[in-house]
This record gives C-alpha cells, sequence and structure tokens, in this order.
C-alpha cells in the first residue's frame, strides 16, 4: 500500500485529542495538497502553521466529547477513553500535559517531531494516516509516496494503540487487504488478554439499554455503535430500541462483509449487522468483519 509521507510536528496546546485524533504541523503545508481528497483541508480547517487535524487509520477510540447531531457533547466512559488519549500523547513524545476538561492549556515539549503516512482527507477535512513519531523511515522524506508493509505498520502508534487494546479496529476500503490482516490479527491478541477496551467489551454480547447513561458512563461499545445509538437516543428522548433499527436504515454507513467473500456487495445501513431484543442491542457481526466505504 502506498501511502504519502509527510514530516512535520504534533502540536495539542488548545486543542482536544481523543485516542484517534491529533494535530499535525507539516513543515511544508503544500504537501497537503498531494494527498487524496486534499480539497476538503480548507483554510477554516488550518491553523497559521498550516496544520490540520489527522484521523488516525483503521481505529477507533472511546469518545471524549461527541457531539454529532445532539445539542450537547456526551462521551463513552472515560477512564478508558483518558487511556487512549493519554499513551498517544506520551507515545508521541509529550512528556507532560496539562489539561482543563478535556482541552489542552500546556504541554513539554510545545511540539513534538514526527510524520505521517497519508491515506486520503475525511469528509471532516481531517487527513486519514498512520502517524510515526521522530525521523521518517531512512531514505525517506516529505513527498514520497511509501509503501507502507507490515514492518512499518508495527512502527505506528495506530499500530501501538490496538496492541495495547485501547481502541477498538475499524476498517475503511482505502486499507489495503495485507495491513488489515496484521491489524486484525493484534486486535485479536489484545481481546484475548481482556486488555483495555476488550475487557468489558458488549458490542457483541450484547448492551443493555435503559438510558443515556448506559453508554456514557458504564457500558463500553464500538465507537461508531456508541455514536449511533446517542444520537437516536437524544432525539427519542427515551430509552426504547423499538425504532432503532430504522432508524439505522435511514442511515449513511456503507460497507462490505468480508467473511461473504470477494463478491459481497455493498450494504447501506447499520441494520444488517444489529439485533436489538428485549431492550439489548448487539452487532451480530466482529467489527474486523467489515470493511466501510471510505466518505
Amino acid at each position: 500500500m502506498r501511502m504519502l509521507l509527510i514530516e512535520g510536528d504534533y502540536r495539542v496546546l488548545n486543542g482536544e485529542p481523543d485516542g484517534d485524533t491529533v494535530h499535525f504541523d507539516p513543515h511544508d503545508a503544500a504537501f497537503w495538497y498531494d494527498v487524496p481528497g486534499s480539497h476538503r483541508i480548507d483554510k477554516n480547517h488550518r491553523n497559521s502553521h498550516g496544520g490540520a487535524g489527522l484521523r488516525l487509520d483503521s481505529i477507533d477510540a472511546l469518545e471524549t466529547h461527541y457531539l454529532g447531531t445532539g445539542p450537547h457533547e456526551v462521551h463513552q466512559p472515560l477512564d478508558l477513553a483518558h487511556a487512549a488519549r493519554d499513551e498517544l500523547l506520551s507515545w508521541l513524545g509529550f512528556t507532560a500535559v496539562q489539561l482543563s476538561g478535556e482541552k489542552v492549556t500546556g504541554t513539554t515539549p510545545a511540539s513534538v517531531p514526527g510524520f505521517v503516512l497519508a491515506g486520503t482527507v475525511d469528509v471532516h477535512s481531517r487527513c486519514v494516516a498512520l502517524a510515526g513519531r521522530g525521523a521518517p523511515p531512512a531514505g525517506t522524506r516529505s513527498g514520497d509516496w511509501v509503501t507502507v508493509d507490515v514492518p512499518l505498520l508495527r512502527t505506528t502508534v495506530n499500530h501501538h494503540l490496538l496492541a495495547l487494546g485501547l481502541v477498538f479496529p475499524t476498517f475503511y476500503s482505502s486499507l489495503s487487504p495485507d495491513l488489515r490482516t496484521e491489524m486484525t490479527a493484534v486486535a485479536a491478541q489484545a481481546d484475548a488478554a481482556g486488555l483495555g477496551v476488550w475487557a468489558g467489551d458488549r458490542t457483541t454480547k450484547g448492551a443493555t439499554i435503559t438510558g443515556l447513561s448506559s453508554i456514557t458512563d458504564d457500558l463500553v461499545i464500538l465507537p461508531k455503535l456508541f455514536r449511533r445509538l446517542a444520537d437516536y437516543l437524544r432525539f427519542t428522548g427515551g430509552p426504547s430500541l423499538a425504532c432503532f433499527p430504522a432508524y439505522l436504515f435511514g442511515g449513511g454507513d456503507r460497507f462490505r462483509i468480508l467473511s461473504q467473500g470477494p463478491a459481497a456487495k455493498t450494504l447501506t445501513g447499520l441494520h444488517h449487522v444489529i439485533d436489538v431484543t428485549d431492550g439489548t442491542v448487539r452487532m451480530t457481526r466482529p467489527v474486523t468483519d467489515l470493511v466501510f466505504a471510505e466518505e
């Protein structure tokens, strides 16, 4: 898989990073325009350094401040959400981070050097990337299209957070099959060891919903499912899941089921892989069996 290498610095002051998003200032902002989908990174989504937000490819951390379609931000269980954020920042090289709520008010050092392997830009103007720290691989520099293999993937924070079980895997169509296979294996190892999110994960086992607090304070579920549930519960104002499948039917999630083979058709709406019984919701397929269309 070929991805665009861009050198720069991670800088999080005044930001609200979580376990799968962080801000990156390239040394030369012109390289943003070489990333597929770069037209989505406009001046309103870049700072004075030419920097923009990253979405870390193939992983999904528990939400620390999700707004979605609701009037107020909500979150998932914060102990695990914060653990992913803290490990991300520590791994990148920040030795001290001061916070006011979710907002970073100070860091030591002010920025840390690193590089990204960029694949595309999503609809939220974030560059979808694998994130590395320090100097790029020997013999490479900004602007190079680098073939990303499994050994290189293993040097990224994306792989690191999955190995610790601090994030869920969530795959999109832009990721090559060999990298997806590696990420699936790493997630399975963390799951088998009961690390991080896997110790209490209810995504496929079933999450009994008694209200919004069920998913904000208590239950650990796949963040994508959390976001759909949070929007639904805030819209309906009650705990009943009777209309949740119909709500998902109108959603825009597009995906393929890998176990159905290479000829599997693209499905629209998570209702295809959701079961609701007596107030309990569960996904009928493991998330590693799904590949979502990159929007």
